[in-house]
């Protein structure tokens, strides 16, 4: 069983222009609403995948998460909040090629709220199983919730993956998670290196190794993604795939990775698996997973090289 901790879901708001203006009204062509938010996004892949997940996280008035959770047949684990599910909208220039982001910062939650949570996740959690800390944290969560729930689930021989950013991320490194997956932007925030310079970033690679994270997957967009562990370092391109929608592509490519490792892959081969993952999910729209045939097709042609 994956476990997915979902703090700050969201209603991820679609819409395509053909060419984004400051200074004039935009006409959109397209539109779609997804539930989604990292934590959604990693537990509707896993369950594409065909893989036993559970979400454990906040729902909303009306109960929008647990609606979208039964019809995709994903088991879920929700305490209800007052107030609405924050929106993130966002903006497909088609003439450059480009998406704007402007995301909520979302309903505001309590310490005794977020204390049910981590219980709930720490008492169902059991050794060998996967957790997903994934996501910003909601207004009125402490820096180290991540942290302290690592921490438990670690005692417990639980295993642990990280993907959120900033302050958040450096604080939950104290614990060692078993795996983080930071984009670009993510890593040169965390420590304060170019991804791109791969000599840089393979020794901040292994300074996190040093600090107890096993396992780093660096995904860098189009092209392609980086990992390493104490065995080795390898690089991956991306897939040569027509591009639909790209939110959502670094939380297919840690659910495969995920994946892969729960059921006994070695590291390198579920890198491989996760890269397919992140392919599959640009050729679906807004926030739809990876499809396992396009998944499947997708790994006959992604062979990583070990560069380190």
């Amino acid at each position: 069983m994956i476990y997915c901790l979902s703090l700050n879901p969201s209603l991820d708001k679609t819409v395509t222009v053909p060419a984004f203006s400051l200074d004039a009204t935009n006409r959109v062509r397209l539109e779609r609403a997804d539930v989604a938010g990292k934590a959604v996004n990693i537990a509707r892949a896993l369950a594409a995948l065909g893989c036993p997940t559970k979400l454990v996280g906040f729902d909303y008035r009306n109960k929008p998460i647990r609606g979208a959770m039964e019809g995709w047949g994903i088991a879920c684990e929700l305490k209800l909040l007052p107030g609405d599910l924050r929106v993130n909208l966002k903006i497909r220039d088609l003439s450059a090629g480009r998406t704007i982001e402007i995301n909520e910062a979302g309903a505001a939650v309590t310490m005794k709220e977020i204390s049910y949570l981590l219980a709930e996740t720490d008492e169902a959690c059991a050794p060998g199983d996967w957790a997903a800390l994934s996501g910003s944290l909601p207004p009125g969560a402490a820096l180290d919730t991540y942290r302290e729930l690592c921490r438990g689930l670690r005692r417990k021989g639980g295993l642990v993956a990280v993907d959120c950013d900033g302050d958040a991320l450096k604080t939950t490194l104290e614990a060692a998670p078993d795996l983080i997956k930071p984009n670009a932007q993510e890593f040169r925030m965390l420590t304060g290196v170019d991804a791109h310079d791969r000599t840089r970033a393979l020794a901040a690679c292994r300074d996190l190794h040093d600090r107890g994270v096993r396992m780093v997957c660096l995904s860098l967009g189009a092209e392609g993604a980086l990992f390493s562990c104490r065995e080795g370092a390898y690089f991956c391109p991306a897939a040569n795939v027509r591009a639909i929608g790209v939110q959502g592509a670094g939380d297919n490519m840690l659910a495969g990775m995920l994946f892969a490792l729960s059921r006994g892959d070695v590291p390198v081969e579920a890198f491989r698996y996760a890269c397919a993952c992140g392919g599959a999910s640009v050729m679906q729209p807004g926030t739809v997973p990876c499809q396992p045939g396009d998944v499947e097709t997708l790994m006959a042609a992604l062979i990583p090289e070990k560069i380190a």
